[in-house]
């Protein structure tokens, strides 16, 4: 093989300037010159790539190859990872902060939506400086709290009544007897006489564990509203004093401690990954089989309870590989398990031998504990079908790849679009509707966001299947720009609306879904969204207004995730740069015009910086997902 046959390609800025390419790492000569990353673009599948990142790869293939050749490494080195290990690329990265980068992270992460807007001639400019700022992670403080009992028995009470009405109904795999019936046994109180789950033995290590974990999600809300003075880090760093006594494999009972853990791991940094803790609960559901339909007859609420398992598992997986654009741990296809029934768990134990699916009739509404969490699902399942379709490399076929261009074509990406858009704009109207909601997830605000953030990740994996640049000319494709601003802007809007109001807390995972709504605000309006607009100066006027706010929000979470804080001033400088040069000195009395979209200052008393679990460095920590981007689940 020749030199050249095995030289990478020119770089796509050599090739669209028509001169000669060096083909050098990590840079070539004018790219080097330029100050700008050399990107390969892949002539079959149109995907993108650093050179640095390719030469990488190339000097780890190296590396690996002579380890091979020398035979069996020294004894240890399998456990320990070297600061080569650490440095070593895991997913096809497009900037210059590889090295700083432990983790693998696919193309539904968003990193490729973020390098398209960054690639842009307007932002050259800016892009070292914007990628020095990414690559400046600090470093996550570990909580300043001592472990703490169980609280008294007042307290207690409050923390239960908290978490069924704040997070049971939107996580329903625990079964609400046994919390109960724990609750009962660890405070020496009588349970009612007819409980369908009553107590009968004496409390255990790991009824200790589950009641622990229970009010350290409890409290997370009830601290950061100044409604309690425990922080619930000492609730948890009392439970994983019992981890080594507990099962966390095995059975139904280790799925649901490390679900608890999981849970917690929303709101806290406990210093592993969540991704790999949904593997392994979704290892262990197959292993069970709880993914398919019994294959005999169970007693009906030990089947309802394993079906809330696994969903719950379900969510888990499509939150974080969605995040992470990593393959879902179990396809769509291998899951025939039915949802869980909408009927209370008491009604399901009294109810007498049949069926669990005789016992609920999908034609009649009723309002259970179960019902929020269901429609979720349904949620998720769509959201899921979505990221398949719009954000899934296709496999290259031994033909020559036809299946990479199948939704390429505007025809079948649009019909694709409104397929979809009908799935949600149904699912919208079989969400519950409560007079007195008691919690997020009982507010039709809440749904209508959740059902614009699907709507954005809809839109942007619809135009993120299409081959750039996008023509505008298309009236089809002009539609999906407009939408997916509309998405972006309902997004921004409804959390800000909801944020003022003291509904709704903060996670890493709401701070990606602000920060890519702002992105593809600023995205669209670049390819002339505005300008078919009836009135364009007040659709200007309003767009600015959106990304104001969307700044102070991002600047509202920054003080409280220092490690997410990079993206927070990246995005001030993007907003700066994007109203300097489309509005000009229109937008010098900003401040004064949107006054009213202000952050609630209650909220800010009593909180304590959160972190995700490890989610492999701060891109993927945060709950980040930047592309034309993955799916991202939210969790209150």
């Amino acid at each position: 093989m020749s030199t050249e046959s095995s030289q990478l390609p020119a770089c796509s800025k050599c090739r669209t300037r028509k001169v000669r390419c060096d083909r050098q790492a990590p840079k070539c000569g004018n790219c080097t010159k330029g100050n700008v990353a050399c990107i390969i673009v892949d002539a079959v599948t149109g995907e993108q790539y650093a050179r640095d990142f390719i030469h990488q790869l190339e000097q780890e293939e190296i590396r690996l190859k002579a380890r091979f050749e020398n035979g069996t490494s020294q004894a240890g080195t399998v456990t320990l990872r070297s600061e080569t290990t650490e440095r070593t690329p895991r997913g096809p990265l497009t900037g210059e902060t590889v090295a700083s980068h432990n983790g693998f992270v696919g193309d539904g992460s968003g990193l490729g939506f973020l390098h398209h807007i960054l690639s842009e001639d307007k932002w050259q400019q800016h892009r070292s400086r914007i990628l020095e700022q990414l690559a400046d992670r600090p470093r996550i403080v570990d909580q300043a709290v001592v472990p703490h009992e169980l609280p008294p028995l007042p307290e207690a009470e409050q923390l239960l009544e908290n978490y069924f009405t704040r997070f049971h109904i939107h996580h329903t795999f625990l079964l609400r007897q046994e919390v109960l019936g724990i609750f009962y046994k660890m405070y020496g109180q009588s349970p009612p006489s007819d409980a369908p789950i009553p107590v009968v033995d004496e409390a255990s290590v790991q009824d200790r564990f589950r009641l622990l974990m229970v009010f350290a999600i409890s409290a997370t809300t009830r601290y950061r509203n100044g409604l309690c003075t425990q922080h619930p880090y000492g609730y948890y760093l009392t439970a994983e004093t019992l981890l080594s006594k507990i099962p966390l494999i095995k059975n139904t009972d280790a799925i649901q401690n490390l679900l608890l853990v999981a849970r917690f791991g929303m709101y806290h940094h406990i210093g592993c990954s969540l991704w790999e803790i949904s593997q392994v609960c979704m290892r262990q559901c197959i292993e069970l089989g709880l993914h398919r339909s019994p294959s005999k007859a169970i007693e009906p609420l030990r089947e309802q309870h394993h079906r809330r398992i696994f969903w719950e598992c379900y969510v888990l997986d499509r939150y974080s590989s969605g995040i992470l654009g990593r393959p879902f741990a179990v396809s769509e296809e291998d899951i025939t398990v039915f949802l869980p029934v909408n009927a209370y768990d008491d009604h399901i134990a009294t109810a007498g031998p049949g069926t669990l699916d005789a016992m609920y009739q999908p034609g009649v509404a009723s309002f259970t504990e179960m019902s929020i969490f269901i429609v979720f699902i349904e949620q998720r399942r769509i959201s899921s079908r979505i990221h398949t379709t719009f954000y899934t490399p296709m496999c290259t076929g031994a033909s020559g790849g036809e299946n990479d261009v199948v939704f390429k074509s505007i025809g079948k990406t649009y019909a694709a679009y409104v397929r979809f858009k009908s799935e949600l704009d149904v699912w919208r109207l079989t969400v519950p509707a409560f007079t007195n909601p008691r919690s997020l997830y009982e507010r039709a605000d809440w749904h209508d966001f959740m059902y614009h953030k699907d709507m954005l990740l809809l839109t942007r994996g619809a135009l993120h299947s299409l081959p750039s640049p996008l023509s505008t000319s298309s009236s089809s494709i002009r539609q999906l720009i407009m939408a997916c601003h509309i998405a972006a802007t309902r997004v921004i809007q409804l959390y800000g609306d909801l944020m003022d109001k003291g509904a709704i807390t903060w996670t890493r995972s709401y701070f990606q879904v602000i920060f890519t709504a702002g992105l593809t605000i600023t995205y669209c309006i670049s390819l002339g969204v505005l300008r078919h607009s009836p009135d364009e100066t007040q659709s200007q006027t309003e767009a600015v207004d959106t990304i104001t706010r969307c700044g102070r929000i991002l600047s509202y979470f920054k003080d409280r995730m220092p490690d997410a804080g990079s993206f927070a001033v990246v995005f001030d400088l993007l907003k700066e740069e994007y109203i300097a040069g489309l509005l000009g000195h229109a937008s010098q009395n900003l401040d004064q015009n949107v006054g009213n979209d202000h952050i609630n200052p209650d909220l800010t008393q009593g909180l304590v910086p959160p972190s995700d679990g490890d989610f492999n460095s701060m891109w993927s920590s945060m709950g980040s997902d930047l592309n034309g981007f993955g799916v991202y689940t939210d969790f209150e």
